[in-house]
């Protein structure tokens, strides 16, 4: 397996840089993920690692290039990573991920089902991903700012999991409520709360990390995206 940064074009033209995980042995999907307001940080590249290992070919494009390309934050660096976060250009990155599915498909061939996982801010352009680009799957960690797109996501048509702690400061509890009541009748959305758990709780190795509840979402995900993105099993 190897990884490293290589050069996407965006729908207009421009390149930025997103990083590669290429898995030992492929399983013939791709996955996009899209990171925190840290952006391409050392944590998000071994999330990109693990599913790698499970298989999966895996981009994490930079989702504030246009801002300042090659920003990618530690943890102590939090004023710095809300304020690019604030200016993010939400359509512009929800466009990247259609290019990086692209991208993907390219490597792994046409028919290839592309995935994509968003924690935090990535989890809101990951939603907004399955409505509006090709891509066959999402798994949604934490997602903010969601009272912005209750219009558009009962558009959602894709297998999705959405996973939200049940103590998180950053995602009002109308919210939480007003994603669920969207959500409840409709098969293809799973919708997870998880007791006990805050803001970040699947970022293992720092806090607010609940080691329970990411593995948890961390199992669904890869069940999802094993119905979802993988041929069935010759049997």
């Amino acid at each position: 397996m190897s990884n490293g940064f290589i050069e996407l074009q965006s729908k207009d033209g421009y390149s930025f840089e997103a990083f590669l995980a290429l898995p030992d042995q492929p399983n013939g999907a791709g996955l996009v993920i899209l990171p925190e307001v840290y952006n391409v940080n050392a944590w998000v590249q071994g999330i990109a690692t693990r599913y790698a290992k499970a298989g999966y070919t895996v981009l994490v494009p930079d989702l504030f290039w246009r801002q300042q390309p090659g920003v990618h934050l530690d943890y102590d660096q939090v004023e710095r990573a809300r304020a690019q976060g604030e200016a993010v250009d939400v359509d512009g990155v929800v466009g990247d991920v259609g290019q990086a599915a692209r991208a993907l498909r390219e490597r792994l061939g046409e028919g290839a089902k592309v995935g994509v996982i968003g924690f935090c801010l990535g989890g809101r352009l990951a939603l907004l991903a399955g409505i509006r680009e090709p891509v066959d799957s999402v798994s949604a960690f934490y997602a903010v700012k969601l009272e912005r797109h209750l219009d558009e996501l009962p558009k959602l048509a894709v297998p999705t999991a959405i996973h939200f702690g049940a103590t998180d400061p950053w995602v009002p509890t109308e919210t939480v409520a007003a994603v669920q009541r969207i959500y409840a009748q409709v098969p293809h959305v799973g919708f997870h709360r998880y007791a006990d758990t805050g803001h970040g709780f699947a970022r293992n190795g720092y806090p607010p990390h609940v080691e329970d509840a990411a593995e948890r979402a961390h199992a669904r995900t890869l069940a999802l995206f094993e119905t979802a993105l993988l041929p069935p099993a010759a049997g």
